[in-house]
């Protein structure tokens, strides 16, 4: 079936440039030999860092101020001292740096071997003082594998065009997975909203002229002697929200081994800058795509740097995009109601993601995150309490190969297109032609502005804020139950099959979601918006089954009785599974050299 194509289509330049990337795989090391950048520890009874430092001038708020910050470095004194880690011990007094509203982080200038990070924390919370401890480690970026397979034929943003198809369609015709976005804009004028995007920061684009915000750089990690470190700009943290690259190399590995030994070789990623790019790109301005939201702010949060991010420059980035005091950055002007990531680790939600969650949820702010691509259980923050954690989806509604699932995702998540590539035992059937998107052209340091074909969460993950921010520019009154509500409500149920599994440990691939394993359902972004418009009366559709079971997948079963075996280790590359720095082959994007026209994609020679 032939769809009809929106009238700002018409107006795309005939040629697209996409970003080229050699993306070298490596090994991950288990999570038991991960190290640990410090450890993160809440004591009971805490006061927020804000009342240790008023920003009232008043003599009788400073004096107050000065006494508790005196009382708590005394119990901090002890607390430490009866631990065995103070200076009159023996050993080196880490540092301590205020982390979230009311946590330190224990710095201890090098990393800690996991298993001494856990007697370590194990000691501190023996003290009665110690509410919680929790390590500090790299969180990686939450993308998918390259596909096995050349560019597929098409260029269009199928992502963004009406629910359509069916098995008797063409494969490339079946759309019964994607959110309709090219739908949910008829008729509707959407005002600006502003929507916090946690990544590796920003390129300057076309697509994104006029649609960033001042942002800041929560990177902090930078040796100024040695002048290396994650943050690779020069400095810590800094007003300065640009992507200077994150890319790791071989030189690297060789020169600060402590650093950046269980770091993937990479090129850089360009997340930040691709995620804005698929919420916010320009639309109708003669180059490129479209962007999910003709008038959304991007307000850029730079946590990650090379080999991914620290959890306490993740929890001070969401806490600042949400208009909450960090301590020694100033106030965000520009709060948003959104927040997206796309990064994480595979440990459980922990404390030190959770209270941050539920202060961003008290004010209102949804957090949204990816649950991860290695078709295991979902990664953090996905996995807390009150995020809407996101599920990826092949073009035809089945879950994507890689995909995270689990039932943590139960409560609050949802599942949309991320891209499905050529991997597993079915791909060469099912796989479909990844997401098109805003990228940057540079290897290592940016360059001009180009365009990229992605597979991955990370990239069903600003739809989701995307549709969020519509649905705010039609009712900024809604408070978080009814973003989340209209989410859940709106959305349409998974898609079945007589012919494929149910997701299981036993069945971890291409599968058919339920509401136990991938959310209450697909992302519709029209009926988000109809309950927005609404949401005292709003009524969902009697959806109809959809049934996905096709030639292609007969041809696919003859094959593999399923996609992947269950209970497979999944793919790793640099760095243990709680942290992830490194990311690896599998968790980033696939970015070709391709030249695309209007309408269609012709391969060129993969570069290396």
């Amino acid at each position: 079936m032939s769809l009809r194509r929106p009238p700002f289509v018409l107006s795309l330049a005939a040629t697209l440039v996409f970003a080229a990337c050699a993306l070298p795989a490596h090994a991950l090391a288990a999570e038991s030999d991960t190290p640990a950048r410090g450890l993160i520890v809440r004591l009971k009874a805490a006061p927020a860092h804000e009342a240790l430092n008023p920003r009232d001038p008043a003599a009788r708020q400073r004096e107050r101020a000065a006494a508790l910050a005196a009382g708590e470095s005394v119990r901090w004194r002890r607390v430490l001292g009866e631990a065995g880690l103070s200076g009159a011990s023996g050993k080196r007094e880490p540092r301590l740096r205020p982390v979230g509203r009311d946590q330190q982080l224990l710095d201890f200038e090098r990393p800690l071997e996991r298993g001494e990070a856990l007697q370590l924390r194990d000691k501190l919370l023996q003290r009665p003082d110690v509410d919680w401890v929790e390590l500090n480690v790299r969180e990686r970026r939450l993308q998918a594998a390259p596909p096995s397979d050349p560019l597929f034929a098409s260029g269009e943003q199928w992502w963004l065009r009406p629910v359509s198809g069916s098995s008797a369609n063409a494969i490339g015709d079946r759309l019964r997975g994607v959110a309709g976005f090219q739908t949910a804009w008829l008729g509707a004028s959407f005002a600006p909203v502003v929507v916090a995007v946690l990544d590796t920061g920003i390129t300057p684009h076309p697509e994104l002229t006029g649609r960033v915000l001042p942002g800041y750089d929560f990177v902090d990690d930078w040796d100024p002697v040695a002048q290396r470190g994650y943050a690779n700009d020069g400095d810590g943290r800094d007003a300065d929200a640009g992507d200077p690259g994150d890319w790791v190399s071989a030189a690297d590995r060789q020169v600060d081994p402590a650093r950046y030994d269980t770091c993937a070789v990479e090129d850089s990623s360009w997340h930040g800058t691709i995620v804005a790019g698929m919420i916010a790109a320009n639309t109708g301005n003669g180059q490129g795509g479209a962007g999910i939201h003709w008038g959304a702010k991007i307000l850029p949060v730079r946590v990650a740097g090379k080999c991914g991010a620290d959890v306490p420059d993740i929890v001070d980035g969401m806490r600042w995009a949400a208009g909450l005091p960090v301590s020694g950055v100033p106030m965000n002007p520009n709060p948003a109601r959104i927040v997206s990531i796309s990064f994480g680790g595979s440990a459980a939600c922990g404390q030190a993601y959770q209270s941050a969650v539920d202060e961003l949820r008290a004010r209102g702010v949804v957090v949204v995150a990816a649950a991860g691509n290695d078709w295991s259980e979902p990664s953090r923050p996905a996995s807390c309490s009150g995020v809407v954690g996101v599920v990826g989806l092949n073009r035809d509604g089945f879950k994507s190969n890689y995909s995270n699932f689990g039932a943590t995702l139960s409560a609050t998540g949802i599942a949309t297109v991320s891209g499905d590539d050529a991997d597993g035992a079915w791909g060469r059937w099912l796989a479909d032609s990844g997401l098109v998107t805003p990228t940057n052209r540079g290897t290592t340091t940016p360059l001009d502005g180009g365009y990229a074909r992605l597979y991955g969460t990370s990239f069903a993950v600003p739809q989701v804020s995307g549709t969020l921010a519509l649905m705010l520019s039609l009712n900024p009154q809604l408070d978080h139950a009814q973003l989340i509500a209209g989410l859940r409500l709106g959305a349409r149920p998974h898609v079945g099959s007589t012919k494929i599994a149910q997701c299981s440990t036993a069945n971890p691939g291409r599968c058919i979601c339920t509401t136990a394993t991938c959310g209450v359902g697909i992302l519709d972004a029209e009926q988000a918006l109809l309950y927005a418009q609404r949401p005292d009366s709003y009524t969902p559709p009697n959806w109809p089954p959809v049934n996905v079971d096709s030639a292609e997948l007969d041809q696919a079963l003859a094959v593999a009785p399923q996609d992947r075996p269950g209970e497979v280790s999944p793919p790793t590359s640099g760095v243990g599974g709680d942290g992830g720095g490194a990311f690896g082959a599998f968790w980033l994007m696939a970015l070709f050299t391709a030249s695309v026209a209007l309408w269609g994609v012709r391969p060129l020679p993969r570069r290396r």
